[in-house]
């Protein structure tokens, strides 16, 4: 994925935080999907093949997102917003009216490396650790220039992993 792709994506999830009023930190995945009109729901049958999945075969929500009983909060967390990244950059949710009606019958899954793939995990990392809020609270959580990591993802209800790659793709940490 290249640089001007990375700035698209960060700069929809900031409007969509806006534009729906997402608080930070997320508390309540649940809440963000129902705010979008979707529906989300554990099924541990996908467990065997996914992190998660997002269709659109119900008929009284535009969309749902599933995802096992097994995974940690900050795993759930970061897969429910892959599975948005999708919604959106990949499904065109509000955003591309034709996009959306030939996406009535894809699905897509949290596995692998795709392109897609990333731009997902790049729309699921801006919307749960905002950029500035990102700086915000990795200077509250610096001292002599040591990251306190595990405390800016205790904030964000996310992994260590997902924290450090953030601050990494941000410039804000060394890679």
């Amino acid at each position: 994925m290249d640089n001007s792709m990375r700035i698209q994506i960060n700069a929809l999830a900031e409007d969509i935080i806006k534009l729906f009023d997402i608080p930070m930190p997320i508390d309540d995945m649940d809440m963000v999907v129902t705010k979008l009109g979707g529906r989300l729901q554990e099924d541990e049958a996908i467990n065997c093949y996914s992190d998660g999945i997002i269709e659109r075969e119900d008929l009284n929500y535009p969309f749902s997102i599933k995802i096992p009983y097994s995974q940690s909060e900050n795993r759930k967390n970061f897969t429910v917003a892959h599975e948005l990244g999708h919604l959106f950059l990949h499904m065109g949710y509000m955003i591309n009216s034709d996009l959306w009606e030939s996406s009535r019958s894809m699905k897509f899954y949290r596995k692998g490396n795709s392109e897609m793939e990333l731009q997902a995990n790049e729309f699921a990392a801006a919307l749960l650790m905002p950029k500035e809020k990102y700086k915000e609270i990795l200077d509250k959580f610096s001292e002599d220039n040591y990251v306190l990591i595990a405390k800016v993802a205790d904030y964000f209800h996310v992994s260590i992993d997902a924290a450090t790659y953030r601050g990494k793709w941000l410039g804000y940490l060394e890679w």
